[in-house]
């Protein structure tokens, strides 16, 4: 047996005494209703029409993400990440965490680059790559990573950067 999991092993079979665990109770509260209403999108810039005001004032990086129902129309919408000018830490749990609380079918996420420039960075197909491989994982596949820049955007899927299943190419 591995040192782990005969640590694990051991744990188990000895109790703490009188140590209190936390009862934990999750519920989603919608705040308003949706901006975009049901209407589905066909194409990544009509998502990226609909997310822009989100971004508009931004001097900083901020990750979002769209949640979609079976029918791929907009079910919430929630800023994941505030990053610096140039980069943010995305932690996926966090992408994902609302798309779990909605019963979300797909995600859809999106960045600015403040630069104005939203030509896709290493960075950047690496956290596609993160996101997609969760989203398999979960049964929530990313359906498109989309950077936002100065008037123009990066859609990964529109750049054949994802395969028909949302793998990052």
């Amino acid at each position: 047996m591995k040192t782990t999991e005969m640590e694990i092993k051991s744990m188990m079979e000895r109790p703490i005494p009188k140590k209190k665990i936390g009862i934990i109770r999750l519920k989603v509260e919608k705040e308003q209703k949706s901006l975009w209403g049901m209407k589905r999108f066909r194409s990544p810039k009509e998502a990226v029409e609909a997310v822009s005001p989100m971004f508009a004032y931004s001097d900083r990086e901020i990750v979002a993400v769209l949640s979609f129902n079976s029918k791929m129309e907009p079910m919430a919408a929630e800023i994941v990440a505030v990053g610096g000018l140039n980069a943010s830490y995305v932690d996926v749990k966090n992408v994902f965490k609302f798309a779990i609380l909605n019963q979300a079918a797909y995600v859809m996420c999106f960045h600015n680059h403040p630069s104005g420039d939203p030509e896709a960075s290493p960075d950047d197909e690496k956290l596609t790559a993160r996101l997609t491989e969760a989203g398999e994982l979960l049964g929530i596949p990313l359906a498109d990573h989309i950077i936002l820049g100065d008037g123009s955007f990066y859609s990964f899927r529109e750049h054949k950067r994802m395969d028909k299943n949302g793998v990052a190419a």
